[in-house]
């Protein structure tokens, strides 16, 4: 099976024509027809932009198994066995599975996106791995907001040791876990009265060690929501990063990558001229024994979902 390439960035002459070319190959794969197709539907043929458009609908009738809610909320659907089968299979070559390895050796600033209880402690345990394998950087940064823990996830931080209440809280502990001793850091915070209109960045400074930060970043609609993908992106790079913090390695769940590379592209890539490229953790760093996060059929078709949509907008900023 051949992998696809996903969306990224290098901050050169040609890149738009190039991304573009990855996104219609992603949307026309195989791949993505054979999943289409055991849930019913059939990938139209005509120009790459009326077959995303169409795609990003059937996604949403099909594929919205969180309806709103947390992701740790999807449970089981009435998947067949087939469907279930054919969306594993697929899966490795859409780039929800199996797409852990750089393509560089160096880059200015390894992020780590934040999200539930598990990913504070699988990601820096990832990232560190990568360092020992030779990775370079000069910062690593811990990115996300201030998003209360469900009642699950407390449930589940507790049995993983992780002494925290919400996502700002797991990251600093994962962190301190890949690689601790963590001293008592620089604090810099900011906002308003509520959670969701504040920030904090954590930085240390460890001897051996590139630059290690954790920023929960501000929403910008506070009084509706908390922060997401796109404001922990903004904020970071629009307010907190330094000037030569140039190129960009994401790092988060294997499941997410196709989406958070299409929105990376899109904000770090074209809004701040920043070259950008995003894996996912390996099977070993998201191994936690019986409470490892069992990615379903479901949990993959919604990311599936995600990552249509993404491809879409960016698609359309591209010009296509």
């Amino acid at each position: 099976m051949t992998a696809l390439e996903l969306p990224s960035w290098r901050a050169i002459d040609g890149e738009g024509k190039r991304v573009l070319e990855l996104i219609d190959a992603w949307s026309g794969s195989s791949a993505l027809a054979s999943i289409v197709a055991v849930c019913g539907g059939s990938v139209p043929t005509g120009s790459a932009a009326h077959r995303l458009l169409w795609l990003d609908g059937f996604a949403a009738a099909q594929w919205d198994f969180r309806r709103g809610r947390e992701r740790d909320s999807i449970g089981d659907s009435a998947l067949t066995a087939l469907q279930i089968d054919t969306v594993h299979g697929q899966s490795p070559a859409l780039g929800l599975a199996a797409r852990e390895v750089p393509s560089r050796r160096r880059y200015d600033t390894v992020i780590m996106t934040g999200g539930m209880v598990r990913a504070g402690i699988v990601k820096p345990r990832f990232v560190a791995k990568l360092l020992e394998s030779g990775l370079e950087c000069d910062h690593i940064l811990f990115l996300g907001g201030f998003r209360l823990f469900s009642p699950q996830e407390r449930v589940l931080a507790q049995a993983l040791g992780v002494a925290a209440t919400d996502e700002f809280g797991g990251m600093l502990a994962g962190l301190e876990q890949a690689f601790a001793p963590l001293d008592e850091p620089e604090i810099v915070s900011g906002g308003g009265a509520t959670p969701h209109s504040s920030w904090r960045h954590l930085t240390w400074h460890r001897q051996g060690l590139p630059r290690l930060s954790v920023l929960a970043a501000p929403s910008s609609d506070p009084d509706n929501r908390r922060a997401n993908s796109a404001d922990t992106y903004r904020f970071w790079a629009g307010e907190r990063r330094r000037p030569a913090e140039r190129s960009v390695l994401q790092v988060t769940s294997p499941i997410y990558v196709p989406y958070q590379s299409a929105a990376a592209v899109g904000i770090l890539g074209l809004d701040y001229g920043l070259a950008v490229e995003t894996v996912g953790t390996s099977l070993a760093a998201t191994d936690l024994g019986a409470h490892t996060q069992p990615f379903q059929a479901e949990h993959h078709l919604q990311e599936l979902r995600a990552a249509i949509g993404a491809m879409l907008a960016l698609r359309c900023r591209l010009g296509g």
